[in-house]
């Protein structure tokens, strides 16, 4: 997926997220997504720290890959640049961490836990150019308030709700909207694509989204 006219700068997310695709998209950002292989996430003692290092081992793992295909991908265009992006979000609450549930088991207990209080979504970005090498990094927090949510709701919620591919095992966008009172934040954070944060990592290695 990219333009014609410009061919300069190759992007690639390092994601197998549909939602970050659907912002990466809403932005008019041509790009390919190249996800992470065994890739496992980490806990440290910092929250943000987390999100960043975890982001940061998903760009270089799809940097390796594009290493070993380097004269396939290049030959393709003249590129003046490829930019492999990493995410990584999690859940924070009470000094736990909160990624993807394991099984409806767990994402039931995660919302159960949840309900009537405030948590923290903290997502992780970092920024690899292939090039040069040079990497840029960035996090974001959004506070969000859940309802007070009964048994019915949640597990109402739970099977409506696609729960295992999420962290803290709700969506924002989808039916988990409903979970939600309010936010205190960028709304895109919480979707896993904090968009200003994106936009001003991209502005430090001189590029805007005209570059794409």
């Amino acid at each position: 997926m990219f333009l014609e006219e410009n061919k300069k700068i190759k992007f690639i997310l390092a994601s197998a997220s549909p939602r970050r695709s659907s912002i990466l998209n809403l932005l008019k950002i041509n790009f390919e997504v190249i996800p992470p292989l065994n890739c496992n996430e980490e806990e440290f003692e910092k929250p943000n720290d987390t999100v960043i290092k975890n982001s940061i081992k998903k760009s270089k793992n799809v940097a390796d890959y594009v290493k070993i295909n380097e004269l396939k991908i290049l030959n393709e265009n003249n590129y003046k640049d490829i930019l492999i992006c990493g995410f990584d979000t999690i859940v924070y609450f009470k000094n736990k961490y909160y990624f993807k549930p394991e099984d409806l088991n767990e994402a039931k207990n995660f919302i159960s836990v949840l309900s009537g209080e405030t948590h923290s979504v903290f997502t992780g970005i970092s920024v690899l150019s292939y090039m040069s090498g040079k990497m840029k990094t960035g996090f974001e927090e959004t506070k969000v308030t859940f309802r007070k949510l009964s048994k019915e709701d949640i597990n109402c919620f739970i099977l409506k709700e696609n729960v295992l591919d999420k962290a803290g095992g709700y969506d924002i966008e989808g039916y988990g909207a409903v979970l939600v009172e309010k936010i205190n934040g960028c709304f895109f954070n919480v979707v896993g694509l904090p968009i200003y944060k994106f936009l001003n990592i991209l502005k430090g290695f001189g590029y805007n989204l005209n570059n794409f």
